[in-house]
């Protein structure tokens, strides 16, 4: 029934670099999304700071090529340079075998394109700033206790922000889901 839906109110939660699609949903649905989780979101700066159209383009153009961006794509998703990056850039410890046969399951030339706009850095195409600050809903920002990159801005500049830090380093609802369940539950 339609009427229900537009008295229901909804959590929108993000992972990592997905954070700007969030805040862009909550930012026009403020009538329908009363939080806003952002799960190892890029700092403040990266959200504020748009990545120059001439970096992009040329990222975009690299992906896309069908020599460098074929060969690209058959380094990276490798099984290989999936654990790599895994490993330096997402997990405090090495990640399972869950995770790499996941992320193999997940590729192909069909889900490329997203792909490749999201590593372009499109979601970072301009500053969310103005959406950051004005955003009326209650936002939890989930952070990695082993990701040394600062999120306090989030707390000194958002309306009602919280940061929470829990046991991890990026991707926090692989690597420590109970606890950020817990954090959901005593957040919502």
């Amino acid at each position: 029934n339609n009427k229900n839906n537009k008295s229901r109110k909804w959590t929108v939660m993000s992972q990592g670099g997905l954070a700007p699609v969030a805040v862009m949903m909550a930012a026009r649905n403020s009538d329908m999304i009363d939080n806003l989780v952002l799960a190892s979101p890029p700092t403040w700066k990266d959200m504020t700071t748009a990545v120059p159209e001439v970096e992009l383009s040329r990222n975009y153009n690299f992906l896309r090529n069908p020599v460098w961006g074929r060969l690209a794509f058959n380094l990276l998703e490798s099984r290989g340079a999936i654990e790599f990056f895994s490993n330096q850039f997402l997990f405090s410890k090495p990640c399972d075998t869950a995770w790499l046969d996941k992320a193999e399951h997940e590729l192909g030339l069909e889900v490329r394109p997203p792909v490749i706009c999201f590593n372009a850095g499109f979601c970072q195409h301009r500053s969310f700033e103005e959406e950051l600050r004005a955003l009326p809903q209650s936002t939890l920002i989930i952070a990695g206790d082993g990701d040394k990159r600062p999120r306090e801005e989030y707390t000194k500049y958002m309306k009602e922000c919280r940061l929470q830090v829990l046991p991890g380093l990026n991707v926090l609802p692989w690597e420590s889901p109970s606890e950020t369940v817990k954090a959901l539950k005593d957040f919502l």
